[in-house]
């Protein structure tokens, strides 16, 4: 594959919510669509590693700190994003949250994930 040809006249659209700052209850959900003009598709394959790179550095990676040698290498696999939740992690864990019975119920579920977040 040929990671210096240009990409172009490609869009791809992805909604995504916003919120007028961090503590707010409100939000909209935008879609946003991306236009892939005149781009390396090395430029494009960057950007889409990016985010994995962050993930595995906020989860496997931190989580298992101890356990990794200075300068080695990991192979982690690229997740297609239709696989991901169309919706944020917050959105999904208040619709969670709002489908529980009781206050009882929510405080159970919070205080667990609390204890695994603190894992």
């Amino acid at each position: 594959m040929d990671l210096t040809q240009k990409v172009t006249n490609v869009v791809i659209a992805k909604a995504c919510s916003i919120k007028p700052d961090k503590d707010s209850d409100e939000s909209k959900t935008i879609t946003l669509k991306v236009k892939f003009d005149g781009v390396d598709l090395s430029d494009v394959f960057a950007k889409a590693v990016s985010g994995a790179v962050i993930q595995w550095q906020n989860g496997p990676g931190r989580s298992k700190f101890d356990t990794w040698m200075d300068k080695q290498t990991v192979n982690i696999d690229f997740k297609s994003p239709a696989r991901a939740p169309t919706i944020g992690p917050e959105t999904a864990m208040v619709a969670k949250l709002q489908n529980m019975d009781t206050d009882e119920d929510r405080m159970k579920y919070l205080n667990d994930m609390m204890r695994k977040a603190n894992k």
